[in-house]
């Protein structure tokens, strides 16, 4: 179950059973009623078959590793274009989102964003110090993804 949980078998092209094991998985009934999946298992049934799957197993699963990276190269470009890069600048009030600090439960009509405040200092990575309006300063550092501009 975890294999299938954390690979996606769109982006290897396999199942994890045959990465695994060299062949495609054969229920019991398949085999009394018949299917093209047992046509293929009773041609590689004989030991000089299954020693050439055995064989090809390896390149398989290089090949399945190949097709993965190429799959999250392309899932992290796809998002890295949808990202928009936020700045502030000191001095800028902004909104903070509610769910980010957690002090109260969401429900289904609370509110979305809190504030406004003030940013007192801008770190590395999108990382800002809030003020509230009455001048205390808000503790720890809150992402750009968690803030937006406030408009008066």
């Amino acid at each position: 179950m975890w294999s299938y949980r954390t690979i996606a078998r769109s982006s290897t092209g396999e199942t994890p059973f045959s990465l695994t094991y060299g062949t495609e998985v054969v229920l019991p009934m398949e085999i009394v009623v018949g299917s093209l999946g047992t046509k293929s298992f009773e041609e590689i049934a004989n030991e000089e078959g299954r020693r050439e799957d055995l064989d090809m197993l390896d390149e398989k699963r290089e090949i399945a590793q190949m097709c993965q990276t190429l799959y999250k190269s392309r899932t992290e470009n796809y998002y890295n274009r949808q990202v928009r890069v936020k700045n502030f600048k000191v001095g800028e009030w902004v909104l903070r989102k509610n769910e980010s600090n957690y002090v109260e439960p969401l429900e289904k009509l609370s509110v979305t964003w809190e504030g406004p405040y003030k940013i007192m200092e801008v770190h590395k990575n999108g990382a800002y110090v809030l003020e509230a309006q009455e001048g205390r300063a808000i503790p720890k550092t809150w992402n750009a993804q968690s803030l937006r501009h406030f408009y008066s």
